[in-house]
């Protein structure tokens, strides 16, 4: 049977400190609870309110009845056969609540009427489902959630900063516009892999492009901060780092880029019927004098009189009286014309006259005078002059209306009756020399060389909050300049957001250098020689046993070997781990069956005084002759590796 994908059941907003506006009654209950429901969004096309509010007031109990055992770690999530229930909390007093059901497989419906005496049931009996648990990770589902909010808040603000400068109203209008995509949007099945969790990655040629962008954010103010993309890798200066802006403005800078072009393919040659036809030989005609009628073939016959054999030149057909024009019974004798084609089939001993390319040819027409009379006087047009010839000579139409035209010199030569007949030339031919001519061989063309575009910024707004107050978003102006698939963007160039249009003049020069950076960042990630080091050839013993694939998490970007990508439920269970209330979980070791590799995820990476504490390790080690030991030594040769670089 198919099996069915996870798929999101509901989706809900709530904030239980707000209150109804207008005269409600005082015990009207319903009325404070909605009031509560900032958005919600449900798989069905119409819920009722009943429905809506009993979802709403059960997440809110769950969430009060673990806080009489625990008010630091309130509930997140609520597991049954059939469903996820994940309570998110990004502001202090909003909630995001989704219903999520797990992916599940009907099962093959049992016949239990088979005997000849028993009655066969005929009404239709439910489908029963397996529900598969592991289709889905508590720690995914929360990250893709933060994730979405991220986005809202960086595009329009914290949801406290919009209720309280616009108002209850405007923050469910922009809820409703953002939410309604990004929920049915919303891939549980196929969503983003394990690393893209863990933050955006840094381009494997950071150490090398760090210190010329560190040298260009020496120029800027304090308050200015540069950042570089190249899809799909984040260069961060180390300014940005030491600021805590959320990973979703890397990834909305990635995407102010544009796709690469597609390569132009050039289109299939034809293949239709008439082409395909064509190319086919055609079988031979038969002789119709030599071709006998078979006995059971019906043979062509008119009124009786067969036809077979028999020679018809219609042409040679006489019709008296018709086609005349009222000007009598009898035909004149240049009535019709004779074409060279007819001559030939009566006259064999005139062969018929081969077409040469670029040579005009005229073709002797008779003509019916008085027929050409009318007809021109009907057209007011005047009566060319006739020529008289001998008896024996022809007369030829072109040469009656169109007469031919003369040789200025008044003695050239006439042209030749036949195409076959050499004409004389009247030119003197050049000397004919030995040596052939050299030809003369084209100077190459030199290369045009586009002209650089200008240096100009573009700019777009982004919300960002300080350290100190998350939830206090300001509009501010990001500037940014994309040259050759590298964008740098600037931070802060509006003075701390009190003007958000900065002097033109003065980002002119500026402009000209994030360019010229720009232009060095991209030269740097073509070097060959850089490349190598990154891309070293192994030897024989690496290439023919799997490798190692590790991805490590340090202040909100990650650090991934060339070839991670993962969807593994044991590094989910492993982060899962690690994020756990217990502090004393640093490492987690796993095994898989079948195929039997191993999985181990490491927290708190610094082992000197003063060392990052939340950096985060995961290795996946394909080797299942590998022990325990040789696991953990992979292991710190991985974190020996990252902290050099």
């Amino acid at each position: 049977m198919s099996r069915i994908p996870p798929n999101l059941l509901y989706l809900t907003i709530y904030n239980p400190t707000l209150r109804p506006g207008g005269d409600v009654p005082p015990d009207d209950e319903d009325a404070e609870e909605q009031a509560h429901i900032l958005f919600y969004t449900s798989k069905e096309r119409a819920v009722s309110r009943d429905r809506m509010l009993r979802q709403v007031g059960l997440a809110k109990a769950l969430i009060s009845f673990s806080d009489m055992f625990n008010a630091e770690d309130p509930c997140n999530n609520v597991h049954s056969q059939t469903k996820r229930m994940l309570m998110v909390s990004p502001e202090p007093n909003f909630w995001i609540h989704a219903g999520v059901e797990v992916a599940k497989t009907p099962r093959t419906p049992v016949d239990k009427a088979k005997g000849k005496g028993k009655e066969k049931n005929t009404a239709e009996v439910p489908v029963v489902y397996d529900y598969h648990e592991s289709s889905v990770y508590d720690v995914a589902l929360h990250a893709d959630i933060m994730r979405g909010y991220e986005k809202f808040k960086l595009r329009h603000g914290s949801f406290a900063s919009i209720l309280a400068a616009l108002g209850q109203e405007a923050l469910e209008l922009q809820l409703e516009r953002f939410f309604t995509v990004w929920a049915w949007s919303w891939n549980l099945e196929d969503g983003p892999e394990f690393g893209e969790h863990l933050g955006p990655p840094l381009h494997p040629l950071q150490n090398y492009l760090l210190p010329s962008l560190d040298e260009f954010s020496s120029r800027l103010p304090d308050e200015v901060v540069a950042i570089a993309v190249s899809p799909p890798f984040v260069i961060p200066s180390s300014r940005y780092t030491e600021m805590t802006y959320p990973s979703a403005l890397p990834n909305f800078l990635l995407s102010l880029l544009p796709p690469p072009r597609q390569p132009f393919a050039p289109p299939p040659p034809a293949t239709d019927d008439s082409t395909l036809k064509a190319q086919k030989a055609l079988p031979p005609i038969p002789d119709p004098e030599t071709r006998h009628p078979k006995p059971d073939e019906d043979s062509k016959s008119f009124l009786g009189m067969h036809f077979d054999g028999v020679k018809m030149d219609m042409p040679k057909w006489n019709w008296p009286g018709y086609l005349t024009f009222g000007k009598g019974g009898k035909r004149p004798p240049e009535l019709f014309a004779v074409t060279p084609m007819n001559e030939n089939k009566d006259n064999p001993s005139n062969p018929p006259e081969i077409s040469t390319p670029g040579v005009e040819q005229t073709a002797d027409f008779e003509v019916d005078r008085s027929a050409l009379e009318d007809a021109m006087f009907s057209e007011r047009v005047p009566m060319p002059v006739e020529k008289y010839a001998d008896a024996a000579d022809e007369v030829s139409m072109s040469d009656t209306i169109v007469p031919r035209k003369e040789d200025d010199s008044g003695g050239g030569p006439s042209p030749p009756e036949s195409l076959d007949e050499p004409v004389p030339s009247t030119q003197a031919e050049p000397p004919v020399s030995e040596e052939e001519p050299k030809e003369s061989t084209p100077e190459p063309e030199l290369p045009v060389t586009p002209k650089p575009e200008p240096a100009e910024f573009s700019s777009t707004t982004v919300h960002l909050a300080s350290p100190e107050d998350p939830q206090a978003t300001k509009r501010r102006r990001l500037f940014y300049l994309i040259r050759n698939r590298v964008l740098v963007a600037l931070i802060g160039l509006d003075d701390s957001g009190d003007r958000l249009e900065p002097d033109p003049s003065a980002l002119v020069p500026l402009a000209a250098q994030v360019a010229t950076l720009a232009a060095a960042i991209d030269d740097t990630m073509d070097d060959e020689a850089l490349q190598s080091t990154v891309d070293a050839l192994p030897s024989a013993v690496k290439i023919l046993q799997p490798k190692d694939r590790y991805a490590l998490s340090s202040s909100q970007f990650t650090i991934a070997s060339a070839d991670f990508e993962s969807r593994s439920g044991h590094l989910y269970n492993a982060r899962q781990l690690l994020r756990s209330s217990d502090p004393d979980i640093s490492e987690v070791f796993s095994r898989g069956q079948n195929p039997q590799h191993w999985h181990v995820a490491r927290r708190g990476l610094g082992t000197e005084v003063g060392a990052a504490a939340d950096e985060e390790v995961y290795m996946e080690v394909f080797r299942k002759e590998a022990s325990l030991t040789d696991v953990d030594n992979a292991l710190a040769g991985v974190i020996r590796k990252t902290q050099t670089n």
